[in-house]
């Protein structure tokens, strides 16, 4: 009977673990998305800081590009030939060149960093919906893991009271069905094996109702028979 007691205390750790090990899932799940949400989000705002130092250096070279314009349209007066005016000429069209090319860049880089602006805000509600739909579901799963770790504690707590109970040759013989799968310990039901109910030979009968301390088990499923008074007879 002691058997059949250890039996159910472990079904009800096996019920308590599987519980258990779900949630650690879940909340890895959940954080996972959040994470991701988050790092979307990164990625908007680093790209935005990229175009805020495009811009800057856009705006650095029209900057040069103008300063040379100057010193180009200053070098007239000491202009004396037609092909050093035809080469300064030349040279003052590309500063102009360049200049408008990267006061288009800028201009783009602006209109993109406004649009880039508009999406982060929207983003940034969608992760205060995101952490806020999976926080509180995390934060309860984390309550309800701390409870089931201390409701394991306790029923493996009395697993081993029960368990320094039993003598060590059924203890041992237990132990090593209890990777088998469904009842590792079964009563004898009016005459027959209460796990698999094939009928039990009488001799079989016999030696577990009078032998409790040795191992009997059922030759047809692997059982370890126990007699009880209420149900075996």
């Amino acid at each position: 009977m002691k058997l059949l007691a250890l039996q159910e205390v472990d079904k009800e750790l096996q019920a308590l673990e599987e519980a258990r090990d779900k949630f650690p899932a879940e909340i890895d799940e959940r954080q996972s998305q959040i994470d991701q949400a988050r790092a979307t989000l990164q990625e908007q705002v680093d790209l935005l800081e990229n175009l805020a130092r495009e811009q800057r250096h856009y705006e650095r070279e029209i900057d040069d590009a103008k300063a040379d314009l100057k010193k180009h349209e200053e070098r007239f007066s000491a202009v004396t030939t037609n092909k050093e005016y035809d080469a300064l000429q030349i040279e003052i069209a590309a500063c102009k060149s360049r200049i408008s090319e990267y006061e288009t860049e800028v201009l783009e880089t602006i209109e993109s960093s406004e649009r880039l602006r508009q999406e982060i805000e929207s983003r940034k509600q969608e992760v205060g919906q995101i952490e806020e739909q999976h926080q509180s579901r995390i934060e309860e799963l984390q309550q309800r893991l701390a409870s089931l770790q201390k409701e394991v504690a306790g029923v493996e707590s009395r697993r081993q009271v029960v368990s320094q109970s039993i003598e060590s040759r059924l203890l041992q013989r237990y132990q090593r069905s209890r990777k088998n799968r469904g009842s590792r310990v079964a009563r004898i039901l009016k005459g027959a094996c209460g796990t698999c109910f094939r009928q039990l030979p009488a001799q079989l009968r016999n030696n577990v109702k009078y032998t409790p301390t040795e191992v009997h088990v059922c030759e047809n499923c692997g059982a370890i028979l126990v007699w009880d008074d209420q149900t075996s007879s």
